[in-house]
Formats: structure tokens, C-alpha cells, sequence
């Protein structure tokens, strides 16, 4: 199945392309979908969008007013279009949303500039990509026809269904359907689709996740291809199986995803490191079946008690780094100086044997024992040959991160509630690259410790393929400097945060968080800065090096080049395979003479750049795997997964919040509004919303400069960070809401009130 995305995304920047040849990069092999193919290309010629050159070749116009957009919309009907170049949001009246959905991409055309304070204006020409397939929904009949009624009110659609989902149909109770769509709307018609299931809320854990997978468009689980493997090439592969390298391993669960193993041994007053990373790019034929369905899945998910792989059987067994067996590896082997700097570094491939496995009970025991004992605790005896190696690990974990802190790296402690099912939620998971900030070195997760290590070793990627201008995929987060703080300011003086402005009266961000670090509410500001900081983003290095950025030679911690966790991630196993490649095939033209095996794995230090240090076939294959087609499936694959982690995690939160209806609980107020403020409730930390139409003992005012409602008559506040007493009403598990009421003669006089009175006496 292709899109009118995939269709433009095909078409080249300048030039032409054939048809056929169109047809050959979306594989469509069947009559009936080269004609829907012929349909789509005049409809979009007809549009403007394209333009036909010569009879079978096709190009893109160079209509500049075409922007694209996903759209976002409310349940009370109003939507934006929400631009992909990061520009200002474009407001789209009902009527012009041309049977878009909340989610769908669409090209969209202004209609009416900005003026003053309101948004420009627009209209959708076409939808590029429908963002559902199947959507959660209600059933009801009128007039003798059976629809089905979204969950989600931001879809402003009833689907209409055929007379035999009647079936379905239960007057006493709710009816919780997963509706395939056939046609989405068009024209005058109506969304048509078919009952694919029958839902319920009472089948526990499975039941649940069975919602929030089609919640989020998580369903279509096509079952891998049975391909053969590619065998990893053995002959210039470094043997290190003496090495008594380790495994650190936090998850519980299984089909968790494939980790590196790490040695490190004492040098010149530094650290020598091995990261040795599972070798699995070299197992797949690009462009292949099993190539796809990888690229398709994108990303390994955690599913609360099992993982989704982002590999299959096969290539997870294959790649696997096992105890006590030899196993075929990509490794970095890189030189720490005493104040963390990176020395020296080299990539090649490797065979290595790992010796132990490390899980969060070693590292307790270790932390545990009392220096300079000589009795090992029974749980370090089975890995007693390998303590003084994990001590080093702990150490240089530890110099690593201090270093990257320093580099800009900004770092949240925001937890997840101590829930059942969160086990391997709340443990750091590398290659999760949702988030703008990263989470602290925890020195009892084993994995929190190694990711120290993986994500130096993708910075130091970042600049090896940088000093060959080698076209590659980076993971970007915004920068200090980058991020906008006033908001945050605004709610940690609230809060009496004790923050210090410059001497330009600026205050800044490294400034802001040791306010934080020291505030008594720091859990509630570090919620609030993340709430702030964008998404990290997947960036073609190209582009992220012509935007005024120069080439990328620092080692700023918040660009990365992704390979370490290609078990997690498809960026990391595309960014593997370019660096294999480099290891193994390319020729360097300016030192002919030099015969180094491993020419290419030692750090360029003359800083030169090889233009053609690869075939043409190899910038071929290259090319089809980074670009932007590839980008933005990343990204879009990367949001997915966020957003149904969210959902689960909620949906727990919310079974959890189950136990306590109608019962008097603690809470903290982590937003105010002029509807209402926001609760978060222990021990869930779920948010609820106490609506302002509840407070029916005075009048409330919002303040939004002091982030508080305060009665008029009473002078009664509810102020960010207020502790409250709080009743839960109602629970929607499937809109994901908690109603609360709030005990209106309890004291919630704050401060504003006392000043207040003090400033009247005054002026009496």
C-alpha cells in the first residue's frame, strides 16, 4: 500500500522521473495498484502539485505556496495545520479541511496572511498520509443506520457501517469496537468501515494494551519474512575473546532488545574503554523483504511485560552477544584522559566473548560492601573474577558523565510511578531517543551506567564521519541556548526557586538548574522543563550542517550519530552499516602507499576530506538508505512509539487511580488554568483536573503571572505546588481523564492573600 506521500518523497528535488520506475520503488507488482498508482498522479497533476514531462515521466512544480502540515484538531472543531519547516501554525476553518483527520499529513495552501496577533489562514489541497487505519469507537444506530462514533473527538467523522456489525450492537452495555476503515470520507460521502473486533475493559492487562495498540496505530503485526542471513565477514576481524568483557542488563522482560558489552582497563592515568556493539547490520540484505519489515517496525517497544523487537527470531538469536562464545562485533576502542577527554579512538570489527552478565543485584552488593573488605557478599561470588572490572566500569561511567554535563548535556529526573508492570519502564533504556533531555546516571542500573559509555561512543562517531563529510543520520536535542526558558523562570520564582540573573540581567539555563537542584520543589520544575524542551529529532547531517551550524566538529553533547543500539532502533543500524562499510570498503586516494588494514577506523587527524572514498555503487546503496524519505519515517515511527508509551503507561496509572473513587487522597497542584488547575495524585502520579465550575464558593480570577486561581469575596488561592486534599469522582479510562473535587473549607490561603492584607494596612 503506498501514499501520495511516498509518491512525492520519490520524486528528486530537480528532474524527472519515469513512472515504471515509480512503480518499481514501491513494489507494486498488480494490475489493480499500478492503476490506483496512474489515479493518484493525475489527481495531483490536476492539483498543480506535479506536472508531466514527456509522456511517462513525472516532476514536481515548483509552486512554492504548498506547504506541509500535519493537522491538529480540538474536539470543538477547531484545527491548525501544524508545518513541518517549523513555522507558524495555519489556522483551517471545518470547510477547508477537505475530509482531513486530527493526525492526517496534508499539503496545505494560505489563504490569508498573518495580521497582528492572528494566525495565517488556509486551506488543505491533499492528503498526503492518513494517520489511522483502524479507530477506537462507540456504536449507535439512527435511522436504521448503524455508525461508529470515534473515542478520539478531535476525528469530527461518524463512520458509517454495514447492517451486519448489528451483531455488535448491545443496548445495556458499551459498546467498544475497533473499526477498519474502508473509505475514508470524501465529498459528500461519509467515512465507511467494518467492525474488525469487539473490546473490553475488563480483561485485565491484555485487554488494555489490546486498546492502546489500536489507539495508536500499533495493530498491523505482519509476521517476519523467512529469509536467509548474511554471514559477517571474519577475515580482518580482531579476536578479543580473551578479553574479559561484560554484559550490563537492567530489563527483566523478555525479547528485551540486543546490548553492547564493555571492557575497560586503567592507562596513563585515564581509561582505556571497548564498547563492543552486536554486529547486525551486517546480516541484512538492504532492500530486502526482512530489510522492510525491520524498517516497518523501526523501533524495539516495551509492552509493559514483553517487548515488540524491533528483530526478528532469527536475527535477534544470530546477533546476540552470548557468554562464553564467540560473537562477531563492531567495536570502538577509544583512550580517556584523567578529566574525561577522548585522547585517541578506532573502530573495527571484532570477535569477542563476554564473561559475565551484570544485573542490578551485583551493583546493590558492590555498592554495598564496605571499602577495602575482603568478604565477598554471596550474591558477588558467581561474578567474583570480574568485580574489579565492573569497579572500573562504575568509575569511568561516572568520569564520562561529568564530562558530557559539561558539554551541555542536560540531564531530568523525571520517574515513573513505582507501578506494577513499570519494571522496565523505570529503568534507563539506550536507544530510546524520545525525549529533548536525558535522564541521570544511576549507578544501580547497570544500563543507565553503560549508556554513559554508548552515548560518548556516538559522539565520537558524529565526528569521525564528519572529518570524511560522510552523509550520515544524527539524533538532535536542542542546545542550552536554544531553549526557550521564560515560561520555566516564571514558575520557579512561584515556586521560590532562588534564581540569580547575569550581569546583562539574563538568567541562564546552567544557572537555572542548580536552582533547581536546590529547590524544594525541584520534581515539580523538572516536570516543568520537560514539558518545555522539544522532542529530540532524527536530522540528515547534511542538512543540519549547511543551517549556519559549520561542519560538526565539538563534542556537544546533545548531537549524536546513533549505532550503538541497533537491538532498538533502525537509525543505529543504518549508521552501523555506513561505518562497517567504511572500515571495510573504502580507498583512501591521497595515502596510496600507507598499507593499514584499518585505515579508515583511526581518527582522521589530518582532518581531510575524502570525496570519494567510496564506489559509486556503494553512494548508491547509501543514498537509498539517508535521505529524507528515511528521515521523516524515523521521526514519524520515533513519535508513535512515545505516544503509545505514554498511553500505556496512563492506562496503568489510571487502573492503579481505580482503587481510590470516591475517597480523599493527597495531591499536588502541577497546573493552573482559567478552567481549573491540575492535580497530581499519589501514589500514581496521575493528573487529574479540578474544573473551576467545582469551586462554588466564591468567584475565581486566573492570574497567569503567579500561576493561581484566587477567590474574589475570600482570597482563597489555588497556586502551583499547592499540597491539596482532593476527592476523585470519575475515572475515563479511554479518554484517559480523572475528575476531581477539592474540599473548598480546607486552608489554601497562600501567601498573595497575607501580602495583600499587609499592603491595605499600610495604606490605612
Amino acid at each position: 500500500m503506498f501514499t501520495v506521500a511516498k509518491i512525492l518523497e520519490l520524486l528528486p528535488n530537480e528532474g524527472s522521473l519515469e513512472i515504471k520506475s515509480i512503480e518499481k520503488m514501491l513494489k507494486l507488482t498488480k494490475k489493480l495498484e499500478r492503476s490506483r498508482l496512474h489515479i493518484a498522479i493525475q489527481a495531483l497533476t490536476k492539483l498543480g502539485i506535479i506536472q508531466t514531462k514527456e509522456e511517462e515521466f513525472i516532476e514536481k512544480t515548483n509552486d512554492i505556496n504548498y506547504i506541509s502540515a500535519r493537522i491538529r484538531s480540538s474536539s470543538k472543531g477547531f484545527c491548525f495545520a501544524v508545518r513541518d519547516d517549523g513555522g507558524e501554525d495555519i489556522y483551517v476553518r471545518e470547510k477547508n479541511l477537505n475530509q482531513a483527520w486530527h493526525g492526517d499529513k496534508v499539503l496545505v495552501k494560505i489563504n490569508r496572511e498573518a495580521v497582528r496577533r492572528r494566525s495565517p489562514e488556509g486551506k488543505v489541497l491533499c492528503i498526503l498520509e492518513r494517520s489511522k487505519q483502524n479507530v477506537l469507537a462507540t456504536l449507535r444506530e439512527e435511522e436504521n443506520i448503524l455508525y461508529g462514533d470515534p473515542l478520539d473527538e478531535r476525528i469530527l467523522s461518524l463512520i458509517e457501517l454495514p447492517h451486519i456489525d448489528n451483531e455488535y450492537l448491545e443496548k445495556e452495555n458499551q459498546n467498544i469496537v475497533d473499526i477498519k476503515i474502508t473509505r475514508y470520507p470524501i465529498a459528500q460521502l461519509r467515512a465507511t468501515g467494518e467492525v474488525s473486533r469487539k473490546l473490553t475493559l475488563d480483561n485485565g492487562l491484555e485487554g488494555d494494551l489490546e486498546i492502546i495498540k489500536t489507539k495508536y496505530n500499533l495493530l498491523n503485526e505482519s509476521k517476519a519474512p523467512n529469509v536467509a542471513l548474511k554471514q559477517p565477514i571474519l577475515k580482518p576481524r580482531i579476536n578479543l575473546q580473551s578479553q574479559p568483557c561484560l554484559l550490563l542488563k537492567s530489563w527483566v522482560s523478555k525479547d528485551s532488545p540486543l546490548l553492547p558489552a564493555i571492557y575497560t582497563e586503567p592507562y596513563k592515568g585515564g581509561m582505556k574503554v571497548w564498547l563492543h556493539v552486536p554486529a547486525i547490520s551486517e546480516r541484512i540484505n538492504f532492500g530486502s523483504k526482512l530489510d522492510d519489515w525491520i524498517k516497518d517496525r523501526s523501533k524495539s517497544i516495551c509492552l509493559a511485560i514483553e517487548w515488540k523487537n524491533l528483530l526478528n527470531e532469527k536475527l535477534y538469536e544470530e546477533s546476540c552477544l552470548q557468554l562464553n562464545k564467540a560473537n562477531e562485533a563492531v567495536t570502538i576502542e577509544f583512550i580517556l584522559g584523567k578529566n574525561g577527554e577522548v585522547n585517541s579512538y578506532q573502530f573495527y570489527l571484532s570477535i569477542v566473548e563476554p564473561k559475565n552478565e551484570i544485573n542490578p543485584s551485583h551493583i546493590e552488593s558492590l555498592l554495598n560492601r564496605k571499602p577495602r573488605s575482603r568478604v565477598i557478599p554471596a550474591k558477588l561470588k558467581a561474578i567474583k573474577d570480574s568485580i574489579q572490572q565492573l569497579e572500573n566500569i562504575i568509575h569511568t561511567s561516572k568520569l564520562i558523565n561529568q564530562t558530557l554535563i559539561q558539554q551541555g548535556m542536560i540531564e531530568l529526573n523525571i520517574l515513573y510511578p513505582d507501578l506494577k508492570y513499570l519494571d522496565d519502564f523505570n529503568v534507563f533504556t539506550p536507544g530510546e531517543d524520545y525525549e529533548g533531555w536525558n535522564k541521570p546516571l544511576n549507578l544501580n542500573d547497570p544500563q543507565s551506567i553503560l549508556s554513559q559509555f554508548m552515548k560518548l561512543s556516538n559522539i565520537i562517531l558524529k565526528n569521525h564521519f564528519n572529518s570524511y563529510q560522510i552523509e550520515h543520520i544524527l539524533l538532535v536535542r536542542k542546545g542550552q541556548r536554544d531553549i526557550q526558558i521564560n515560561e520555566i523562570i516564571k514558575s520557579a520564582l512561584v515556586l521560590e526557586s532562588n534564581i540569580t540573573v547575569n550581569e546583562d540581567g539574563i538568567v541562564r539555563f546552567e544557572d537555572l538548574i542548580k536552582a533547581m537542584n536546590i529547590s524544594p520543589n525541584k520534581e515539580l520544575i523538572e516536570k516543568l522543563i520537560s514539558n518545555t524542551i522539544p522532542d529530540a529529532k532524527y536530522v540528515l547531517s547534511s542538512n543540519y550542517n549547511n543551517e549556519d551550524k559549520g561542519l560538526i566538529e565539538d563534542n556537544s553533547s546533545y548531537i549524536e550519530t546513533p549505532w550503538t543500539s541497533p537491538g532498538q532502533s533502525y537509525s543505529d543500524i543504518i549508521n552501523q552499516y555506513i561505518l562497517v562499510k567504511l572500515l571495510l570498503d573504502a580507498k583512501s586516494t591521497t595515502k596510496k602507499n600507507v598499507r593499514n588494514e584499518n585505515l579508515f577506523g583511526l581518527k582522521n587527524t589530518d582532518n581531510t576530506s575524502e570525496s570519494s572514498i567510496f564506489s559509486k555503487s556503494i553512494l548508491s546503496t547509501l543514498s537509498k538508505l539517508v535521505n529524507e524519505m528515511v528521515i521523516k519515517d524515523l521521526n514519524s515511527k520515533k513519535d508513535q512509539a512515545k505516544s503509545f508509551k505514554l498511553g500505556l503507561i496512563s492506562m496503568i496509572q489510571l487502573r492503579a487511580v481505580e482503587n481510590v473513587i470516591n475517597k480523599v487522597i493527597e495531591g499536588t497542584i502541577t497546573g493552573v488554568q482559567s478552567y481549573g488547575f491540575f492535580v497530581e495524585i499519589e501514589p500514581s502520579k496521575a493528573e487529574g483536573l479540578v474544573h473551576v465550575s467545582s469551586l462554588n464558593d466564591d468567584w475565581y480570577e486566573y492570574r497567569s503571572r503567579q500561576n493561581l486561581l484566587i477567590g474574589r469575596k475570600n482570597k482563597k488561592t489555588f497556586q502551583l505546588g499547592d499540597k491539596v486534599m482532593v476527592k476523585v469522582l470519575k475515572i475515563d479510562l479511554l479518554r484517559n481523564q480523572i475528575d476531581l473535587d477539592i474540599n473548598l473549607t480546607a486552608d489554601n490561603t497562600s501567601s498573595i492573600e497575607i501580602e495583600e492584607a499587609k499592603i491595605s494596612n499600610t495604606k490605612n
